[in-house]
């Protein structure tokens, strides 16, 4: 009976406290890696806390090459997705320091297929999909204008294990199969990240 008893006020303290919170603030915008990688982000929280949801859509291409003694089909594609939690201070007026954690995964998939028309006949197929989950950290600014509209740049110190298979098959006699495991981590030109978003 103590117990319930306890855990029933933890559970009403909570609460309490929660509901004493400063207003809550919601964020939707988009974030962009470079020029051909971009996503959408949503956030949630209050002033000083939020929690981040972003989805990136990684690079896509589909590409063609067709001559009298070669036909040559590429293709990649791949998505990331972002979950984490930023804190946030103000430095001056409309200008926030912002800071966190996110925990990632990121997806791809790479196809080559070379039909050899020539009398070799090299034909071959090799796929390629890779497994990436990792974590990042969160150091950036924000600037606020207009009281709703937030620009945002951020940097994202990562370590990332990558895991997947690659696949060859040559001339339709023999394939070739290999797992792909390892890790990186740092900070380069695809860990830095501009967003707008509207705030309400």
């Amino acid at each position: 009976m103590n117990k319930t008893l306890l855990v029933v006020l933890l559970i009403t303290f909570s609460v309490v406290s929660m509901a004493q919170e400063k207003t809550k603030q919601k964020e939707v915008g988009l974030v962009f890696n470079s020029l051909n990688s971009f996503g959408l982000t949503y956030k949630t929280g209050t002033e000083k806390s939020l929690w981040r949801f972003s989805t990136l859509i990684i690079s896509s291409n589909n590409q063609e090459e067709v001559s009298d003694s070669s036909a040559l089909k590429q293709s990649n594609a791949g998505f990331g997705l972002r979950f984490g939690k930023e804190y946030r201070k103000v430095i001056v007026e409309n200008l926030e320091f912002r800071y966190g954690a996110d925990l990632a995964f990121t997806y791809s998939h790479t196809k080559l297929d070379y039909n050899d028309k020539s009398v070799g006949d090299n034909d071959r197929i090799n796929e390629q999909t890779i497994y990436a989950p990792g974590i990042n950290l969160v150091l950036g600014l924000n600037y606020v204008f207009k009281d709703s509209f937030v620009l945002g740049a951020e940097l994202l110190p990562y370590f990332t294990y990558r895991t997947g298979t690659s696949k060859g098959d040559y001339r339709n006699d023999y394939e070739i199969s290999s797992d792909i495991t390892g890790f990186s981590y740092g900070l380069n030109n695809t860990s830095a990240m501009i967003s707008l978003a509207y705030r309400f």
